[in-house]
């Protein structure tokens, strides 16, 4: 598969070694932006949704951990690099795939990237798994329910009776129509194609609706909706287009 791939480089010559490196030591990463800023990096990383994300420690008005902590959801692959190894604790807390120290070394960003890739791979893996899992309950009942994997196992609930859903870092709330919710350990990217195919539309990259439960479309930049329970959401520009054709 292809990977995604978003680097947080403020330093010119640092992007340009990066780049190098994915170009000549690998074959299926696709960078598909970069940015050297704080606010810059949370909005690309929202919109691109990526495999996998380079990010450079410090950059130009915070660190990559500001960053982290702005996101609302972190469905990724992270790879930390800096020149000063004083941030190694922190990386570890955010669950880095690896700690790479400039100059960067053409055998640990291989490394790095090997491990990232499994992790990756085995995601998408189980994101199939799950898909067919639901698919094949939707085949064998008539009254369209869905698995919902929890950390306890699974919930069967009808998908009439699902208003929303968003994305709670790697887990997923099901918001129901009986003012109840329901947390999912798996992200909200492992319900999209079962959900979607059902009268659902993601307008958000953490924000799956019920068509049948939205009371009010408002018009804007983006645009937000309000659902029959009182809910208001926002449409992301990149998803409007998709939403408006189903609506």
């Amino acid at each position: 598969m292809i990977i995604q791939t978003i680097v947080i480089e403020d330093e010119e010559k640092s992007r340009h070694v990066i780049f190098d490196l994915i170009k000549q030591f690998t074959t299926d990463l696709e960078l598909c932006g970069t940015a050297g800023s704080v606010e810059q990096s949370v909005q690309l990383i929202e919109s691109k949704a990526p495999h996998l994300v380079f990010m450079d420690i410090q950059i130009a008005d915070g660190t990559g951990f500001d960053v982290l902590r702005k996101l609302t959801s972190r469905n990724f692959e992270l790879i930390c690099i800096t020149a000063f190894d004083n941030y190694a604790v922190e990386a570890v807390r955010f669950s880095a795939v690896d700690y790479l120290l400039k100059p960067i070394g053409i055998p640990e960003f291989q490394e790095a990237v090997e491990r990232a890739r499994k992790r990756i791979n085995e995601k998408t893996k189980n994101q199939h798994i799950d898909t067919l899992f639901h698919s094949l309950i939707q085949q064998s009942n008539p009254d369209k329910k869905i698995s919902i994997a929890t950390v306890n196992g699974y919930e069967f609930i009808d998908m009439k009776d699902i208003i929303w859903c968003h994305s709670e870092g790697s887990y997923t709330t099901f918001h129901l129509v009986n003012n109840t919710k329901l947390i999912s350990s798996r992200n909200l990217g492992s319900y999209e194609t079962l959900l979607c195919a059902n009268n659902f539309c993601r307008i958000h990259n953490t924000s799956i609706v019920n068509l049948r439960f939205i009371k009010s479309y408002i018009k804007g930049k983006s645009g937000y909706l309000i659902m029959t329970n009182g809910t208001k959401l926002e449409i992301s520009q990149r998803r409007k287009g998709d939403f408006l054709n189903r609506l």
